[in-house]
Order: structure tokens, then sequence, then C-alpha cells
């Protein structure tokens, strides 16, 4: 739900506003204010608002849920009077309570999921699609224990005997005995989850309790998830700012007091974090981090796939090698007036060793495959999904591993696909010839330059002839690795024989079991050479 609101000022009213597709970030020091700003806030957006005061405890009573459908329902009465008044940002109203909620709402929601997915089946029978759904690892704990992967946090969270429980390294047990931090992330987690479509989610101070290493993509991977609600976040984490897409920051410099409560504040707006001033951000903000600049959008397939192989590192997103370049050239030449240490992360597109190593020594990696596809449908990738699927549907995984193969080869050399993909890879080759052949500026302006002259021979009969071989030879892996096949069919037939309705489920299942699966993530990993070195 998009909002204004209007925060009084001694020059005026200040207006933030915030919706789906632009999350609001409230960031200042100790003390100036930023606590009560929410409170007003949530006061104000009523029952709308769906709070998480930075106030609350971490902890549980008992290592049991409590809570009753009738009780949960009259506890959020309770919640939406108490969250008006003006001591709850200093205040425990309800105390633990607020937890057993979020987790009892999660425990509802994943128990409805799963009822609504065989009510379906026992109408539609084998030809349902809920039997896909519930193969594609998409129901309320199974996105929790995502977003607990992508926030660095190295357990799951299972259904035992109707409570949700917390594993991890083969043991199960109450989510009362763990961390406090890994508790607040879940509680976190579990709120924005369960939560209705439409909801404004106001959250306050949530690195209580959580390291930095934590907090940043924890936070950043909700909103991403949750894109059909709104997003109020009251941090001191700067690097927030840079990490939510399209947000609009507030910077609460201070507040003035009047009968025992705030009635003004001093606020000023960035709608762009690279205006962000610089002594905001030594208040706050004191280590250096890691970046690696990819090519591709935030909402494209390298973005989340980065995210889980380095957690602890911020990925973002440029729309083209160039910029990749140019962001990671920028940062490298101003360290001395930041804290980010940057890398770049770009097609080889065919280089030598030798370019490979001239790359490398700027901070810039060569991706070794020729896109992102290459590692979703790596043969790690396949084979896993495929006994995950077999699994479930209690068959041999290698017949589904054939078939994806064999449907896989079939896609790769029908029509005139084989020239198709050889001539996209030719041209590729051909256009880096030609730029790399341009003169410089300082050439151009020499006054020497009479003329310029570039013999690029091609590639093409020689990559038809690889990928033709490959194909005869069943070598799919080697063609995934090397053509750009997400425009063959290719994919889709992979998908297809692994029993999953589309590419995107397809893709969704393997991220859910790269973000369980340590081996896996090593695999992926080590496809990346020497850049997983440098950022682990």
């Amino acid at each position: 739900m998009p909002f204004n609101f209007d925060v009084p000022g001694e020059r005026g009213p200040t207006r933030l506003s915030a919706s789906s597709n632009r999350p609001l970030l409230i960031i200042g020091r100790n003390g100036t204010g930023k606590s009560a700003i929410v409170q007003l806030l949530v006061s104000n957006l009523g029952d709308e608002a769906i709070y998480l005061p930075g106030s609350r405890p971490s902890y549980f009573d008992s290592e049991s849920l409590s809570l009753t459908p009738a009780s949960r329902r009259q506890l959020g009465d309770r919640l939406r009077s108490w969250d008006r008044q003006t001591d709850v940002r200093w205040k425990s109203h309800a105390g633990t309570s607020r937890n057993e909620k979020a987790i009892h709402d999660l425990t509802a929601a994943e128990t409805q999921y799963k009822l609504d997915a065989a009510n379906e089946i026992q109408r539609y029978g084998k030809e349902s699609a809920a039997i896909a759904r519930l193969q594609g690892s998409d129901s309320p704990v199974d996105n929790v224990n995502v977003l607990l992967a992508q926030a660095n946090l190295p357990l799951r969270v299972v259904v035992e005997k109707a409570e949700i429980k917390a594993s991890q390294n083969g043991s199960t047990y109450s989510v009362a005995r763990m961390s406090d931090g890994e508790r607040t992330a879940l509680v976190t987690i579990a709120e924005v989850v369960s939560a209705p479509a439409g909801a404004v989610f106001v959250i306050d101070e949530p690195e209580l309790h959580l390291h930095r290493a934590i907090i940043v993509p924890l936070i950043k991977s909700l909103v991403v998830k949750r894109h059909d609600c709104t997003f109020v976040v009251s941090t001191h984490e700067l690097d927030l700012a840079a990490e939510l897409p399209g947000v609009e920051v507030a910077i609460v410099r201070g507040c003035h007091w009047k009968d025992g409560i705030v009635s003004t504040w001093d606020i000023d707006l960035i709608p762009t974090t690279s205006s962000i001033p610089e002594d905001v951000r030594v208040d706050v903000l004191g280590s250096r981090r890691k970046i690696l600049f990819i090519e591709g959008t935030v909402s494209s397939l390298d973005h989340p796939m980065y995210a889980l192989l380095f957690p602890a590192v911020s990925v973002r997103a440029r729309e083209s090698c160039r910029e990749v370049m140019r962001a990671v050239a920028g940062l490298r030449g101003t360290e001395d007036l930041h804290r980010a240490r940057a890398f770049g992360l770009i097609d080889s597109d065919g280089m030598d060793n030798g370019q490979v190593s001239t790359f490398e020594a700027q901070g810039i990696y060569p991706l070794g495959v020729f896109s992102i596809e290459s590692l979703y449908y790596s043969p790690e990738l396949i084979n896993a999904l495929a006994e995950r699927q077999a699994e479930t549907a209690a068959t041999d995984p290698q017949a589904y591993i054939d078939d994806a193969r064999a449907r896989g080869l079939v896609a790769l050399t029908s029509g005139d696909r084989p020239q198709y993909l050889a001539s996209r890879v030719a041209e590729r080759k051909l256009r880096d010839a030609f730029l790399s052949a341009l003169p410089v500026r300082e050439e151009l302006t020499s006054g020497n330059l009479a003329e310029i002259s570039v013999s690029v021979p091609s590639t093409y009969p020689a990559e038809l002839d690889r990928l033709k071989e490959m194909a005869s030879t069943g070598d799919l892996d080697a063609a995934i690795e090397r053509y750009p096949v997400r425009e063959s069919g290719v994919l889709d037939a992979i998908a297809k024989a692994l029993h999953f309705p589309s590419r995107a489920d397809y893709e969704k299942a393997a991220l859910a079991r790269l973000s369980v699966d340590s081996d896996l993530l090593a695999a992926m990993r080590s496809k990346l050479g020497a850049l997983a070195t440098v950022l682990l």
C-alpha cells in the first residue's frame, strides 16, 4: 500500500512516502528520533501496518507454542491498540507474544498451503497443478529457508509434529533454543512471509542482535521477495541504502522534545544513494565491505545466484560489461574516500589467458562460461534437481537425468539452431575484435592516425564444426557452457524432462536447492575460479 506521511519540522513538515517499488529507509545516529518517527507512522497507518518494534525481546517463554487461533485473534486486536501508544518505542508491549505470533502465523500459512494443495489434488487428481507447486519448493517454510540462506544463516526450519522447529547439522530442536540473532532473523522472516499481500512492514532497528553480514542481505531479500508489499525500515545500517532497489532515504539529523514527547524533527530527504553525505556515513558506518558488480539487472537470474554463492558480499547489477568495468575502476580509484572493495564479473567472450590475467589484475574476473544459465543448468544442478524430483515421484533419478540430456540434445540440433548458436558466438567475437581495435583518444588526437583498418577472420565455420561435434558426441554440458542456449529451447526441454512446469520453476528450485546444500554451493563457486578465492 503506497502512502504519504508528513513529519513535523521546525521549518515545516517533511513528506515521507513509500510504495511497493520504493522502500523508505530512515537513517540517523542514536538519539535523533528515528524510533519516534516510526511510532508516529504506525499510529497513522493503523491496521495496514505490521510493526516490528526495536523494543521487543528476542526470546520465547517456552519451547512450544501456546497461542490458539482464538487467542491469536485477540492478541492481534491488542497489538493494534498497543502499537498506537507513544511508549511503544521504549516499552515492550506483549513481550514475547509478538515472537510467538510470528511463528504461529508461519505455521498456519504452511498448513493452509498444504491443505489447499491436498484439496486441489483430491479434486483434479494427478493432472492437478498443485503437484507441481508442491514439487517446486515454494511453500511458506521453503521460502523461509531460502531467505535464511540468503541472509548467511546456516540453518533451516522444518515442520515436525505440527510445530516449526530449527534444523542444523543433522539436529532438530525448538526455535526457542536458537541463538538471539537466529531467533530475531527467523521472527522477522516469518512475519514477512506469512503476511497478506499489500501489507506495510514498519521495522525498527532490525540490526539488533544481528551481525552486519546478516542484516543487509536479510532485509534486501525480504524486500525483493515481498515485492507486493511496502517496507519502512529505521536503521543505523547505511549500507542498506546502497542495496535496496529504488529506495528513498530519510536522514534524521535531530529532534526537539516538548512535554516528554518528540514534537519536531530535522530531516533531509535523499532520493538517491549516491548523494548520501560522507559525514553521516562516518557517523554510522565504520568497516569495509566487498562489492561485486555483475552484468544484468536486479531481477535477472544473475543476482539471486551470486547472492547465494557470496552471502557476505554486496552484489550490484550493471547494464553492460563496460558499466561493470567503469564501476570497479571508479571505486578502486577512490578507496581513500570510502570503505568498499570492488570486484567485477564479466563475460569472458573467448579471452585468452593473457587477457584474463590483465582483467583480474584490475579486479575484474571474466566468467569462464557463456552466461549465468551455464551455471543454473550445469551438470551438478541438473543432477541434484533430478534426484529431488525423482525422490518425490519414487523414480530412478538416472532416468530423469538421461531424459533431460536426450531432450536437450534434440533441442540443440533441431532445425537451424546449430547455425544460429554458432553465428551468435562468432558475432560476439567479431564485435569484440572490432571494439578492441578502435583507437583511443590519444591516438586520434596525435595526428598520426590517418587511416583505421580492421581485418578479422570469421570464426563461424569453426564454431559450427565445434558445436556439431559436441552434439554428435552427446556433450550437452560443453554446449551449455559455450553457447547462448537460453535462445535455443534447450533449457525449456531440460526443465520439462525434470517435470517442472517451466524454466522459471526449475530455476527457482535450483536456488532453493543451493540454499540448503553446501557441497553444491562449493561446486558452483569452483566454476568461478579466482573470483571465488578473493570473495570468500
